[in-house]
């Protein structure tokens, strides 16, 4: 996952000679979009999930969905758009554009990557760390560390067409800032919507407890991810018709 973050970043800088400042601004706008949904999880979100949970698993994954997917649309989607009104990001080109969702996509990716591999390490260097784990967790946590090897290769998949999600719904926004049709802000917050809204469901009633689950469940994110290509390409084809 790692890797992955950083290859199209150095590939794109290289191609393209954009100018290493706006894949930082993607991976800031990333850390600022981010810092409210943490702030949910740790006040709002189990209450709220408690709650869903008593009305049944139907309600809870409409609720949680909606939540978890809205949030996401908003605060990336909209930090972005309300950065770009303020700053000269409004005024980037197409592959500057692509630079930030870079940024943004795989400053996500490389923390994740890292986040995993410490947890990880501090299992293989630990092993007796695991009788620590409170009663309610130590079985998924057991079966998380158990699982076969080929469980590896699914977030990379996951990051990989994720970091394109990433760079669609930015060039989106940009594309409202540059000529003011605030219709494809609305497109980039749905389609951000959309792909996290559906995890809960996936969650549920697929599960990650077997690996047959989870290279299944990638299957959506890998087909959010091609859809999030094709319209990377559309994008490319009605900015430079625009400025033709």
């Amino acid at each position: 996952m790692m890797l992955i973050s950083v290859i199209p970043i150095f590939w794109w800088w290289r191609v393209k000679k954009v100018s290493i400042k706006y894949f930082i601004f993607g991976g800031v706008l990333w850390i600022i979009a981010i810092t409210p949904k943490v702030l949910m999880d740790l006040t709002v979100t189990p209450s709220l999930r408690n709650y869903a949970l008593g009305y049944g698993t139907e309600v809870f994954v409409v609720i949680t969905g909606l939540y978890v997917g809205l949030r996401t649309g908003l605060f990336e989607s909209g930090f972005t758009y309300i950065a770009g009104l303020k700053t000269k990001l409004r005024n980037v080109d197409f592959d500057q554009a692509v630079a930030f969702g870079l940024g943004f996509g795989g400053l996500e990716a490389f923390f994740i990557g890292v986040q995993s591999f410490l947890n990880v390490l501090v299992f293989i260097m630990m092993p007796d760390l695991i009788n620590q784990v409170p009663e309610a967790y130590k079985d998924i946590v057991s079966q998380q560390l158990s699982q076969s090897t080929w469980i590896v290769f699914a977030p990379m998949i996951e990051r990989a067409s994720t970091i394109v999600i990433h760079v669609f719904a930015a060039l989106l926004v940009f594309y409202a800032l540059r000529k003011a049709w605030k219709r494809y802000l609305w497109y980039s917050v749905g389609y951000k919507t959309i792909v996290d809204s559906i995890i809960p469901a996936l969650t549920v009633y697929i599960g990650t407890q077997t690996i047959a689950g989870v290279y299944f469940i990638e299957l959506f994110i890998i087909g959010f991810g091609i859809i999030g290509m094709g319209g990377v390409l559309w994008i490319k084809k009605i900015w430079s018709r625009n400025n033709a």
